[in-house]
């Protein structure tokens, strides 16, 4: 994340001082583009009016939930990509139980059934397949979803 705060320029007066900032982001703004704005308005503030103390408080305040936020979100992300690697491995486990045994299911149409010994499983489109070797010979995935019959 590359954020630069590139120029301020304040303008005066009589009762109010207004400063701006240019900054150019390809994202959002972070913790230290906060604190370089900070530092910024305070440089630039007039000092027979300066920011309201409670001002600055709410600033840093809602900066401070800001960032929890952030840092909140972070974690969730962390959280569901573990959650999701762990429910890929706990499918491929149950599949590879089900090595050599009979299996009987329902083709993705719902109507024809396909019955077979289980020879792998993979995992293919996001979802755990189950390779069968049908009486015939032919091989087929079907997914572990479809299975109603293990033995």
């Amino acid at each position: 994340m590359s954020n630069t705060v590139s120029g301020t320029s304040s303008t005066s007066t009589s009762a109010s001082t207004t400063s701006t900032a240019k900054v150019t982001s390809n994202a959002t703004l972070g913790k230290e583009d906060f604190l370089k704005l900070l530092v910024a308005q305070m440089q630039n503030q007039d000092p027979m009016n300066p920011t309201d103390n409670k001002e600055s408080i709410a600033q840093l305040a809602q900066f401070s939930s800001l960032e929890q936020m952030n840092n909140i979100s972070t974690s969730m992300d962390a959280l569901n990509k573990s959650m999701t690697n762990f429910m890929q491995q706990s499918a491929l486990t149950q599949g590879s139980a089900m090595i050599g045994k009979s299996v009987s299911g329902v083709d993705t149409d719902g109507v024809t059934p396909i019955e077979g010994t289980v020879e792998a499983v993979k995992w293919l489109d996001g979802d755990p397949k189950l390779q069968i070797r049908k009486a015939d010979g032919t091989l087929v995935d079907l997914e572990m979803s479809l299975i109603t019959l293990v033995k």
